[in-house]
């Protein structure tokens, strides 16, 4: 097992400019069997490929670098095989391929997929309890929290860092945890400032030292044996997280002793059974009571029921304790809604600091809503209250008129947008969230999965033009965020290409956030709370934007998804032009480029648009379902242009099949392709997840909730993101129903 992305004078000279620009493909085989002008791939140029990977450049820069996506490429092929490894492994955690037999054809094919799927989402919940011990216990251990009173009036990105070589790098699992937290920009710099752990945040990913640990070929992951021991030594845990115990231990708030709770009860056969009312739910949805599960539920010796309700209450008081006795602000209370961490001279008045003032609230105050939450974390004899009580004590605060004029001053006694939205972004940090952290990092960990497949199916690694794609997909990615920066209120999506630049960028914390700030005024997030027909215009307002920039292809794939929104943004008098004319214009001539390689066609194996799951935006029904309906016979149209204009160029047309296939581990699980999304098959039982889009400001009404127990998925991890950062919320998969209340707020992860 493993440790762990022109115009010329004619057309022939358009198509041989156009074939040393482009990117190649790859094949339907990996490695790819053949380049784009139809060499065969011999053993000597994948020699020579592998050989590049021995030399790369990976020192500190500005901007992300060719070689510095190429190791991120080869790390994200280390995260497949682990992942591969994990799922397929039978009998891992007590859960057996066998349970599936019982079922025969695609029902026993769709089993297998969620067995496989739980044994993963089980080993990604045991890996963020290991990272936070490796966080808590050898990261700047005993650094001192950040207090109110030091809260910077200008915050300085770069200075102290930490020096990881391949001697104290952590196992891969771990690893995988870390990259996935840096891909949450905001959260992983609000907790790293909260922590008093900057020295981490400006260190980045580092990238030297875990290149030298990825094997060129096989891409397996070893650390040295130095390694294995200071991991071991310091957080008291094995380094194959498979060696470590089967359960999870957890203090008891009692009794303060350690008790022991099994990892998951899905290893008994009868769990995979389907229950007698319905056979689309199993047994175990219901009854599956282990930490990684859904239902999570244990009593314990003093009394407590012990479930996710009561951890994150837990939570909850540590931090009040922390708020009231050392003067520790909240989570969700350090940024502002741009995302910088600037107080201003005035740090009393910070918007973003509202929620500490309301919790301690007005000096002259009988009661506060401290002792009100104080009274409701309290570890119960039985059941505990939820986070949704809480919300309900926040609600009582902010309604008394007396209690605001206190907190806020004699002036207000209404908060404004800015606190309003720093209170759901407060609360945002516990719905769905027990752990120390701002999110849920199995959630992020997991809505990462999908990105890696892509990246493994799309196999730049062993293209013999890797280097060269490398390049242009920078170029491409700093193209992207000047249109961010030039269009505030528009929402931008990316494609992979760009955003394996944006995810290999945000892995070198302190030079995004420079480059982010400069480029937008904003530090940008890398979110995604928005719902599919308006991700879908969004998408093709980004292609048409991009396009009339720089008259190039935004998105280098042929599928009929692709092919129908460049259609959409094809005037009829430019069309004209281009049909009375035999030389084809440089936008015709990518495609007709693209339309001879491999795979152009294949949404899993090209720059597709990057939707890292399918997410679905609980807004109101009717008039989303209408929406929907329009937007899609809008696709449906311009997919019947783009075939005529396929056909008379001479190319095949873009297929347009009802149902795609989605592969988890070889097995085929059957959807309904629902453009722009294939989506990872977690989100077909309800994971909530948030996925990639990036995001320029746009203003909207979106009805959000609290979220007061949003499904999480049901083989899923535990708990994963509930309400969105800004209290934009998004509830993912298609049975999950929740009730919804309406917010007017902007729309942005970048502010």
């Amino acid at each position: 097992m493993h440790q762990q992305m022109s115009a010329a004078l004619s057309a022939e000279d358009k198509h041989s400019s156009l074939e040393k620009s482009l990117p190649t493909p790859p094949s339907d085989s990996s490695p790819p069997s053949y380049t784009a002008n139809g060499e065969a791939i011999t053993n000597d140029i994948l020699s020579d490929i592998t050989a590049a990977f021995s030399n790369l450049n990976l020192s500190s820069s500005a901007k992300p670098t060719s070689d510095q996506c190429i190791a991120h490429l080869k790390l994200l092929e280390a995260f497949h095989q682990l992942r591969e490894d994990v799922a397929t492994q039978d009998d891992l955690f007590g859960i057996k391929d066998e349970f599936a037999n019982k079922y025969v054809d695609a029902k026993r094919a769709e089993i297998l997929s969620k067995i496989r799927e739980k044994r993963w989402a089980v080993y990604v919940a045991k890996a963020a309890k290991r990272f936070e011990r490796w966080w808590e216990k050898y990261i700047e251990p005993g650094a001192q929290k950040l207090i109110q009173l030091s809260m910077p009036v200008v915050f300085y990105p770069n200075g102290e860092t930490l020096t990881f070589t391949r001697d104290n790098l952590p196992p891969l699992d771990v690893l995988m945890v870390w990259h996935a937290y840096q891909l949450n920009p905001r959260d992983f710099l609000e907790d790293s400032m909260r922590s008093g752990k900057l020295r981490f945040w400006r260190t980045g990913f580092p990238w030297p030292a875990v290149n030298a640990c990825i094997d060129n070929e096989s891409f397996g992951f070893s650390a040295s044996d130095i390694a294995i021991r200071t991991f071991e030594f310091s957080t008291d845990s094995r380094w194959n997280s498979l060696d470590d115990p089967p359960f999870v231990g957890i203090q008891c708030a009692r009794s303060s002793q350690i008790h022991s709770f099994p990892w998951t009860t899905w290893d008994d056969e009868y769990m995979w059974a389907t229950a007698w009312q319905t056979q689309d739910i199993l047994v175990g949805e219901t009854l599956a009571h282990g930490f990684a599960d859904q239902n999570f539920s244990v009593v314990c010796n003093c009394g407590a029921t012990y479930d996710h309700d009561l951890l994150k209450m837990q939570k909850l008081r540590r931090d009040l304790e922390d708020l009231k006795s050392r003067d520790v602000p909240m989570p969700g209370t350090i940024l502002d809604t741009y995302g910088s961490p600037e107080t201003g001279s005035n740090r009393d008045r910070v918007k973003q600091a509202f929620p500490n003032r309301l919790i301690l609230g007005p000096r002259r105050s009988k009661t506060s809503l401290y002792e009100d939450l104080q009274r409701l974390t309290i570890a119960p004899s039985g059941k505990s209250a939820s986070i949704n009580h809480v919300r309900s004590e926040f609600e009582r605060r902010i309604s008394d008129r007396s209690y605001l004029r206190g907190t806020l001053g004699i002036l207000r006694s209404v908060p404004q947008l800015e606190e309003k939205i720093a209170v759901r972004r407060m609360m945002s940090r516990y719905w769905s969230n027990s752990s120390p952290f701002s999110l849920d990092l199995v959630g992020a960990v997991i809505r990462q999965g999908t990105f890696i497949k892509k990246m493994h199916s799309i196999d730049w690694l062993h293209s013999p033009s890797c280097t060269s794609t490398m390049a242009r997909l920078l170029t491409k990615y700093a193209r992207y965020f000047r249109i961010l920066g030039e269009n505030p209120n528009n929402v931008a999506v990316p494609t992979l290409d760009v955003d394996l630049a944006w995810h290999t960028h945000q892995l070198s914390p302190p030079a995004y956030y420079v480059y982010s700030k400069a480029a937008t005024t904003k530090f940008i997030d890398h979110d995604d709370k928005i719902e599919e027909t308006k991700l879908s215009t969004a998408f093709e307002w980004t292609s048409k934007t991009y396009q009339r920039l720089y008259n190039e292809l935004y998105s280098e794939c042929t599928c009929w998804y692709c092919e129908s929104i460049r259609e959409s943004h094809t005037s009829t008098l430019s069309t004209l032009f281009k049909s009375a004319s035999k030389t084809p214009n440089a936008i015709d001539a990518q495609l007709d480029f693209l339309c001879r390689t491999h795979s152009a066609s294949d949404p899993k194996r090209t720059p597709h648009i990057s939707a890292h799951s399918a997410i679905r935006a609980n807004t109101d029904r009717e008039s989303a379902h209408t929406r929907l309906i329009v937007h899609q016979q809008k696709l449906e149209r311009d997919y019947r242009k783009a075939v005529q204009r396929a056909q008379k160029r001479g190319r095949n047309p873009p297929a347009r099949d009802q149902y795609m296939f989605a592969y988890a581990y070889g097995v085929p699980m059957y959807l309904p392709y629902y453009a722009p999304y294939m989506g990872d098959p977690l989100g077909l039982w309800g994971i909530v997840v948030r996925g990639l889009v990036g995001v320029g400001l746009a203003r909207d009404r979106v009805r959000g909730t609290e979220l007061e127990g949003v499904q999480v998925g049901r083989l899923g991890v535990a708990a994963v993101e509930g309400e969105g950062e800004e209290g934009v919320v998004v509830v993912a998969a298609a049975e999950v129903d929740v009730e919804v209340e309406e917010v007017d707020m902007d729309v942005d992860s970048g502010g």
